[in-house]
């Protein structure tokens, strides 16, 4: 079978790889059909991270079940469901406190595509396997696009667990989203709106995700006001740069909530007398999106949310190699189930 690897910096390529087989009466083999990149893909291709070469990238998917071990009994060949990016079992004591990321059984930092922990493969393969497929594997509901939501395996979760965690502690309050990095702060303003924020500013430079923030309902600005110190209730932060990391800190106010999305390799520096003289909260972490998907997608199914508007190129597997490497809000690479009498229909995105 192929599998799509991070050769070098800027250069992905199929490779042989080896087959995927059942390891236990508990697995699944699944079949990607709907593969997106998130911010962490990016950041390997363009040589943003210190990983190495040479390991399948992807963990972002829906996928075909092509087939289940003896104990599997929620899923069955033919069933359209979303693998999400960290293996677990959901029966260890880590798991059933919600914390699936960091799954005993499987090892706390394995995750699809990358090289942390053990190497499990990347979800822009032929096939894939997965451990504990009852535990895992979510169906997409009837009504939801896959193509749509092949980022619930890790992006659109991550960005509704970290919207979730600002607004629970303030309800209906003044949240900023602070964009930068591909599809992450859209869909940040989507899921704010859609949970009740009061009102939402956006701040970008891609003119994209401006224009889609902008009809989201949010106020977008290129750039971060200072007049905006002790402003906002809830920051989410999704961009690039430390120094803005900083920055946005100042934004909150008295009691506020900053929830980053981003992953930075190196200890940053953050503000800690801002946090204190301010009695701020500050979450970061690998989402254990397991648990989430399923309300991530009766979310979409409802029409609360609306990821189809931010998909920004359809890929055919063959040309990922290539297509993958230039930059974009949320590539989607497609092809057709083969078991499933279930279509992925591109023109049902532009409804």
């Amino acid at each position: 079978m192929q599998a799509l690897y991070f050769e070098e910096k800027g250069r992905l390529g199929w490779r042989d790889d080896r087959e995927v087989v059942l390891r236990s009466g508990k697995d699944a083999i699944v079949r990607p059909v709907a593969s997106t990149t998130c911010d962490l893909d990016q950041a390997i291709i363009h040589g943003r991270t210190p990983f190495p070469p040479g390991f399948a990238l992807g963990h972002e998917c829906v996928a075909e079940v092509v087939e289940i071990g003896d104990q599997v009994s929620d899923v069955v060949p033919g069933d359209i469901v979303v693998v999400p990016c960290a293996p677990s079992c959901g029966e260890c004591d880590v798991c059933r406190a919600g914390l699936t990321a960091s799954c005993e059984a499987i090892g706390r930092r394995v995750i699809y595509g990358t090289p942390f922990g053990a190497a499990v493969g990347g979800l822009f393969s032929d096939k894939v396997w997965v451990p504990f497929a009852d535990a895992m594997l979510v169906k997409v509901p009837e009504g939801v696009n896959p193509i749509a939501v092949s980022g619930a395996s890790d992006s659109l979760t991550d960005t509704y667990i970290n919207v979730t965690k600002g607004l629970k502690r303030h309800p209906g309050g003044r949240v900023l989203v602070w964009g930068g990095v591909g599809k992450l702060g859209p869909h940040a303003v989507d899921l704010a709106i859609a949970l009740g924020a009061g009102s939402v500013d956006y701040v970008d430079t891609d003119e994209k995700a401006l224009t889609l923030a902008e009809e989201f309902g949010a106020r977008v600005h290129r750039s971060f006001d200072p007049a905006w110190d002790w402003t906002f209730d809830v920051v989410v932060f999704a961009a690039w740069q430390p120094s803005e990391l900083r920055q946005a800190f100042t934004g909150l106010r008295a009691g506020g909530h900053l929830s980053q999305l981003m992953i930075f390799f190196e200890d940053t520096p953050i503000p800690m007398m801002e946090i204190y003289q301010r009695d701020l909260t500050f979450s970061n972490g690998r989402p254990s999106s397991r648990p989430q998907i399923p309300h991530v997608l009766e979310h979409c199914r409802c029409g609360d949310f609306h990821p189809e508007r931010v998909v920004s190129k359809i890929i055919a597997f063959d040309d990922a190699p290539e297509a993958l490497v230039i930059p974009t809000l949320m590539p989607v690479v497609v092809r057709q189930p083969t078991l499933s009498s279930r279509r992925l229909s591109i023109a049902d995105l532009q409804e």
